[in-house]
């Protein structure tokens, strides 16, 4: 914990929830989170109005992008850490709203860029492409790469892939857009 601005002292931090792998699968279990930040009871009291900052380190965000939901708890209590002093929650007694969810967005594949490269760079050639990446967060055994081909190639025929590295089990291809009409080797539709 980083304190910024507007409380003094020195603090524990305990958190209970599921810890899993998550260098090698998302969360798909264990419920929410619940951090407790105690304060040591060597700073002063923080009066009403301030404004107080706190710097959560090693935080890990879901894995996909999307809403992170509302955070449904958001307290400060007294030393039992039960009795609330301001409160946004689902509880009866509860007053305010609580925390507003978050937007992720993906992730940048690793800082790695993609790349897609034909196997035969010759004008009008059918071959193979190569397409290379890493992933910058799991990709689930059901998941999807989706990829699009500039309209300068002439056609995308692909029905199937072969595997090279990094991944395994079985795949299915489509490819959605124009079915290409070739006139004297150049495509017209």
């Amino acid at each position: 914990v980083a304190i910024t601005s507007g409380i003094d002292g020195t603090f524990a931090v305990a958190q209970t929830g599921t810890t899993t792998t998550l260098a090698s699968t998302l969360k798909t279990a264990g419920g929410s989170w619940i951090v407790t930040i105690t304060r040591a009871g060597d700073g002063a009291t923080v009066a009403t109005g301030t404004q107080v900052v706190i710097v959560l380190t090693d935080v890990t965000n879901q894995q996909h992008e999307g809403s992170s939901g509302t955070f449904p708890l958001f307290k400060t209590t007294l030393a039992d850490g039960t009795t609330a002093i301001d409160e946004s929650s689902s509880e009866a007694d509860a007053v305010g709203i609580v925390p507003p969810a978050v937007t992720f967005t993906p992730s940048g594949w690793g800082g790695t860029t993609p790349s897609i490269v034909p196997v035969s760079m010759i004008a009008g050639a059918v071959t193979d492409a190569t397409v290379t990446f890493t992933t910058g967060n799991p990709w689930t055994a059901d998941g999807k790469l989706i990829f699009e081909v500039p309209d300068t190639f002439t056609n995308v025929g692909a029905a199937s892939v072969a595997i090279t590295s990094g991944i395994d089990g079985t795949f299915a291809v489509a490819q959605t857009g124009t079915t290409t009409t070739l006139a004297s080797t150049l495509k017209t539709a």
